[in-house]
């Protein structure tokens, strides 16, 4: 799920986001965030330079509607209150019409 690559660190999110698949997604967002806050041990912690690019590439997500919507805003959220400036790539369009339409532009800093 997070590959690092010199000076940018990308999260990769696949699978179901939508209502049925979004609940297995939360641990691993989970442990996700405890890698890149450096919550874990310090063999654990990513090695990445703070200012590093962090990137959240959603090209590998199947499906994704509300609940999946607000589960990656919110991950997003929880990186920059904690100082991690992370972008989201690869949006397709029918889930950039989602997100616009469930108001989540500015949450997940995408163009209108």
């Amino acid at each position: 799920m997070i590959n690092e690559a010199g000076e940018i660190l990308r999260i990769v999110l696949d699978g179901d986001w939508s209502m049925g698949g979004v609940a297995e997604k939360h641990s691993l967002l989970t442990e996700s965030l405890s890698r890149l806050l450096n919550t874990e041990t310090a063999a654990d912690q990513l090695k990445c330079s703070p200012d590093a690019v962090r990137e959240i590439d959603v090209s590998g997500i199947t499906g994704f509607d509300a609940c999946g919507c607000q589960l990656l805003a919110l991950f997003v959220r929880t990186l920059r209150q904690n100082g991690v400036n992370a972008h989201v790539s690869n949006v397709p369009d029918t889930f950039r019409s989602t997100i616009h339409f469930l108001g989540f532009d500015h949450e997940l800093n995408l163009p209108l």
